[in-house]
């Protein structure tokens, strides 16, 4: 865990919100390495709503939030 925490994200969320290629991305992240660190580049973007959010849609859990930056992690089950 402490390597991702050190990385840079790994997916950018823009302007154009989470579009599906965005969330389809983020669930072959998490399939592959198991987390993902995500970072929200658009300032109009909730920061409060949108890590929970991209949680529930990519049957994820939220590990931990830190500004405009958050890290996801597979569930035990997948």
């Amino acid at each position: 865990m402490k390597d991702v925490i050190a990385e840079g994200a790994e997916i950018r969320i823009g302007k154009r919100g989470l579009t599906e290629g965005v969330k389809e991305e983020i669930r072959r992240h998490l399939k592959d390495h198991g987390t993902v660190k995500v970072k929200l580049l658009d300032k109009s973007l909730d920061r409060g709503e949108i890590p929970e959010i991209v949680a529930r849609e990519t049957e994820s859990e939220l590990v931990e939030v830190r500004g405009r930056t958050f890290i996801l992690r597979r569930h035990d089950s997948h």
